[in-house]
């Protein structure tokens, strides 16, 4: 037994391979790359890290063909407020506060374009500034959603003029509620500002966002990506496939991300789970990118 299939091994090794055909007029999503997330103050202590080890991680995560060769950097738009392990800090504190020197995020920014200009730059708020809520000083960030759009608006105004950098995606709060009134707002005050090619995605959470863009259609055409956070390849998202997102979107339709999700182990195993979870991903699925968090475990 064993001889027999010592034997029809090497008449396999030895037929020649069979040819391969690509279909140049059937198309399917394409594939956004993989990113990984600085939020919830996790990379604080990389700013404080002596150099060379300090430049020598950043070639790691980002130079391209090179280590992690990340495709995507997600980092939290910061609002002074306590958002996983530890506070980052709002560049809008007050209506008359404004101030880009402010956090490490801007930094962490400039030096992934650094290395590799083709680098896409995503931004999510964690927290708003209590000023957000209007002069009543509401816990509701949607009641004013010109002020909540406004203030999203001045960071990535802030990101061209003062850092040189073009933000590609914005979220809308961190596995938090969303509402169509405000995303219609932000994507119009966007796109008078000469921000036109910045993508919304909703709304870094659950599968329900889906549900609720249902019948607005105005809502569906403000986002530009729907974004999970942990997703199960095994779920059900036929409500997101009937908008035209994911698996029943056309060529040049609408993606589906996994746009926060986590390994196991920060080591050779983790990094093999993270490879496993992206292909189950793509081919189970159709989701186009996953951004790991965190993008470096560095904090106390």
């Amino acid at each position: 037994r064993a001889g027999l299939c010592l034997a029809l091994f090497r008449l396999a090794a030895a037929a020649p391979p069979a040819p391969l055909t690509i279909d140049t007029r059937k198309f399917g999503q394409t594939f956004d790359g993989i990113g990984g997330l600085s939020a919830g103050a996790t990379s604080r202590q990389l700013f404080d890290y002596v150099e060379p080890q300090r430049s020598e991680i950043l070639d790691y995560l980002f130079k391209p063909n090179f280590g992690a060769s990340l495709q995507i950097l997600k980092v939290e738009i910061g609002g002074d407020s306590q958002a996983g392990c530890g506070t980052e800090t709002s560049h809008m504190r007050e209506p008359d506060d404004l101030d880009y020197s402010r956090g490490y995020e801007w930094w962490l920014l400039t030096e992934a374009k650094k290395r590799n200009p083709e680098i896409r730059i995503y931004g999510l708020p964690w927290a708003f500034p209590a000023w957000i809520g209007g002069p009543e000083r509401s816990n509701d960030p949607f009641k004013h959603p010109e002020l909540q759009a406004s203030y999203i608006l001045k960071w990535v105004q802030g990101a061209r003029s003062t850092y040189g950098v073009e933000v590609d995606y914005l979220g809308v709060w961190n596995e938090r509620a969303c509402y169509g009134n405000y995303v219609k707002t932000l994507r119009k005050m966007l796109d008078g500002s000469d921000f036109r090619n910045v993508t919304i995605v909703a709304a870094d959470g659950g599968s329900w966002i889906c549900d609720q863009m249902a019948g607005d259609p105005d809502y569906i055409a403000a986002v530009g990506v729907v974004g999970f956070h942990y997703p199960p390849d095994c779920a059900d998202y036929s409500n997101c496939h009937k908008l035209g997102f994911g698996l029943s979107g056309k060529r040049g339709g609408k993606p589906i991300w996994a746009s926060e999700e986590s390994s196991s182990f920060d080591d050779a195993n983790g990094a093999a789970c993270w490879a496993r979870v992206i292909m189950s991903h793509w081919v189970l699925q159709n989701f186009t990118s996953s951004i790991i968090w965190a993008l470096v475990g560095s904090w106390s």
